[in-house]
């Protein structure tokens, strides 16, 4: 691979973790507050059941509701957890075409 070459995928790489580090960042936030929202549907769900608070909150993790927020979670999850790998992935891609590029330098020098 020319040094050209190697220059161009490090570009090409570093537009994507900025590209790609932006989505995920987003995913990432978005992933935490669906967690943390999961406590509050839950809560107001058992507002709507009466009984014991066992009872209530059976009924509360039946609902509808508290079951499509859980999906919603599991979305936000797939989500963060892909776009991570693509981040990672990107990363891994820049490292290794800065080490070509060392490799290649170290080679015109001896030449």
């Amino acid at each position: 691979m020319e040094q050209v070459d190697i220059e161009r995928n490090m570009k090409d790489a570093v537009r994507k973790i900025e590209e790609v580090g932006g989505l995920y960042a987003e995913a990432k936030g978005l992933s935490y507050q669906m967690q943390k929202l999961r406590e509050v549907v839950l809560a107001r769900e058992m507002k709507h059941h009466t009984g014991t608070n066992a009872k209530r909150e059976m009924e509360a993790r039946c609902s509808d509701v508290y079951v499509e927020h859980l999906k919603g979670v599991a979305q936000a999850i797939t989500t963060e957890t892909r776009l991570k790998a693509q981040y990672e992935r990107w990363q891994a891609q820049y490292e290794a075409c800065r080490s070509l590029l060392s490799l290649e330098k170290a080679k015109t020098r001896m030449i």
